[in-house]
């Protein structure tokens, strides 16, 4: 039996494999199959590695799941740049306004 059969069996299509962003393991094989054949490819499609984990509970499945399908081996996929995530800052944060003579 070969290792696609073994996962597929033992893990239901709609099983999430990205927590974050709710992306399930037949989404991720069907981006694979569309020819997103890089972690950083399936991340600019479905977003996976940019929740608030950053990748650190889905990427090595995910490059797994890449192995799998198109036999590119998990250990030579480059991982994608951590990006922490943005958060907007209230103005007053980055300094207070001087006073100003002309307002």
């Amino acid at each position: 039996m070969s290792a696609k059969r073994r996962v597929s069996k033992r893990n239901p299509p709609e099983t999430v494999v990205c927590r974050c962003e709710e992306v399930t393991e037949e989404e991720i094989r069907q981006a694979i199959r569309a020819g997103h054949h890089t972690l950083e490819a399936v991340k600019r499609v479905l977003r996976t590695g940019m929740g608030y984990c950053q990748g650190r509970g889905c990427l090595r499945i995910i490059a797994r799941l890449i192995q799998e399908e198109t036999g590119i081996p998990a250990a030579s996929q480059k991982m994608p740049t951590v990006r922490p995530p943005l958060k907007p800052l209230p103005l007053g944060l980055l300094g207070e306004p001087e006073d100003d003579p002309h307002r």
